[in-house]
């Protein structure tokens, strides 16, 4: 993707000014640190696809919430409230697009003819499981057609940004079909028990002490736990002792510094910058006295 774009916080797009109005939204973010959550809200006609590249994400839908990993796809469906569940939205990389039933757009859906326009948007309402793994093609697409979207004008623009996320929603029909059962043994069950039990002991949770754990290189261990976790080794055990850290925050009459100290953090202001960085919010904003919620 070019630079430009690609260094850009948030991409809003309205794609029916390229004249595909079946996509009214297309959006893309790249947050460095959690930014504010999202409040119940819906979209009626429309299916909502969100595909996170990179990082962490929860959902709520229905009172159930969803926790998204790097590389995994969320659907919501025409109608139903969602929202993050009083999280705010995680650092990290996420495209999303709204799709419209094509009763409301001509019987059009990105071009396609009636025929197909009804059949994909059938199966696509259709779909038994809102949280699945994604594959890396979906990112090739929504980046090109991202570029597209944002490049000069040209005639065959809306056939070229159309033909992608054409392709787009065929893929996650295809990962979708190919969904393992999501209850399956995590390949890093010994390295994840590993990191809640020494929270407390930084020097414990190395890149390499945990790669050690898993019996495989350095080298290899941080791309397969990337992988399957959606983050960096290093970053993973950064936000569990954030997560830890949060819990005992709740607790009335805990000191943030205390906190910071127990939980191996060099210093306050660093213990403070790398929970907001994820959290959106101060330690003392954790403290019971001042929470708003």
């Amino acid at each position: 993707m070019d630079r430009s774009l690609n260094a850009r916080t948030r991409i809003d797009m309205d794609l029916r000014k390229l004249g595909i109005p079946s996509v009214p939204m297309f959006g893309r973010y790249n947050y460095a640190r959690a930014m504010p959550g999202l409040s119940l809200h819906r979209h009626p006609g429309a299916i909502e696809i969100c595909y996170l590249v990179r990082g962490r994400q929860n959902y709520e839908v229905g009172g159930r919430t969803f926790h998204l990993r790097g590389g995994d796809v969320f659907l919501t469906f025409p109608g139903e409230e969602h929202s993050t569940g009083g999280e705010p939205q995680e650092k990290g990389l996420l495209y999303w697009l709204w799709v419209m039933d094509p009763r409301h757009t001509d019987d059009s859906l990105l071009g396609m003819s009636v025929r197909d326009s009804k059949s994909v948007w059938r199966k696509l309402n259709g779909l038994t499981a809102r949280h699945f793994p994604g594959t890396p093609a979906m990112k090739t697409r929504l980046d090109a057609a991202t570029e597209f979207a944002n490049g000069k004008a040209s005639p065959l623009l809306r056939v070229a940004v159309g033909n992608q996320l054409t392709g787009l929603l065929l893929d996650v029909l295809s990962a979708h079909e190919a969904a393992t059962d999501t209850n399956a043994p995590q390949r890093f069950q010994a390295v994840l028990n590993w990191v809640h039990s020494h929270l407390t002991s930084p020097d414990e949770l190395t890149v390499s002490r945990l790669a050690a754990i898993s019996g495989l290189s350095t080298s290899r261990f941080k791309a397969a736990f990337k992988r399957e976790t959606g983050v960096p080794p290093a970053e993973f055990a950064l936000r569990a002792r954030i997560e830890e850290a949060a819990r005992q925050l709740a607790r009335p009459g805990t000191d943030v510094t205390t906190v910071a100290y127990n939980l191996g953090f060099s210093s306050s202001q660093y213990f403070a910058s790398a929970f907001r960085r994820f959290t959106n919010r101060t330690p003392s904003e954790m403290k019971p006295r001042n929470r708003s919620r």
